[in-house]
C-alpha cells in the first residue's frame, strides 16, 4: 500500500506498521507509568526505590544533589539574566550572543566554586553517600496486585493489537480501513 501526499510518495508495509505500533505503544505506557509513578510517589521515596532496586549508588546520589541544587541554579541564572538586563544596552546579534556566552561562563563558575563548598561542609559533617529514611520500605499485597494490574492491562493492549493486525492481513483489509 502506498500513501502519497504532496509530492512524496510513501509505502506502507506490514512490518513497518508493526514497528510504528511497536514505540507508539512502548513510549504511552512508558509516559503513562512515569506520570503514574510521579504522581504517587515523593522524591526521596523515589531515590530510595532506586536505591533498594540497586540501581547505582553514584547514579542515585547524583539525581539526589541535582534535585536539591537546580533551584539554587536557577535562581542564580535569573540573577545574572536581571544584571545582563540593566547593564546591557547593546542590539547587534553578536554582542548579544556574546554577553550570553559570559554569562554561561560565569554561572558554571559560580555552580563549580559552590559545589566544591558544599562537598567540604557535607564531609565535614560526616556524609557518607547512604540516603537515609526514616520509612521503611516493605513490598505489600497492595504492590502485588498493582504489578499484576499492569502486567494484566499491559497483556491485553498488545493481545489486542497482535489480534487486530492478524485480522487485517488475514481479511485483506487496507490498512487505513482496519485502524
Amino acid at each position: 500500500m502506498s500513501l502519497e501526499i504532496s509530492h512524496w510518495k510513501f509505502d506502507i508495509t506490514y512490518e513497518g506498521v508493526w514497528t510504528f505500533l511497536n514505540i507508539i505503544v512502548k513510549s504511552t505506557l512508558s509516559i503513562f507509568l512515569l506520570v503514574i509513578a510521579t504522581s504517587t510517589t515523593t522524591f526521596p521515596d523515589f531515590l530510595k526505590g532506586l536505591d533498594m532496586l540497586r540501581v547505582p549508588r553514584l547514579l542515585v546520589m547524583l539525581m539526589s544533589f541535582m534535585y536539591r541544587y537546580i533551584f539554587v541554579l536557577i535562581d542564580e541564572a535569573r540573577r545574572l539574566m536581571r544584571a545582563r538586563s540593566l547593564r546591557y544596552f547593546g542590539s547587534r546579534y553578536k554582542e548579544q550572543f556574546q554577553a550570553m556566552g559570559y554569562m554561561i561562563g560565569v554561572l558554571f563558575i559560580r555552580t563549580f566554586e559552590r559545589a566544591e563548598r558544599i562537598y567540604s561542609a557535607m564531609i565535614i559533617r560526616g556524609f557518607s553517600g547512604e540516603i537515609l529514611s526514616v520509612k521503611r520500605f516493605r513490598f505489600s499485597t497492595m504492590d502485588i496486585l498493582f504489578m499484576v494490574g499492569i502486567i494484566v492491562s499491559l497483556v491485553c493492549i498488545v493481545s489486542g493489537l497482535v489480534n487486530k493486525i492478524e485480522h487485517m492481513r488475514v481479511s485483506g483489509a487496507h490498512l487505513w480501513q482496519g485502524l
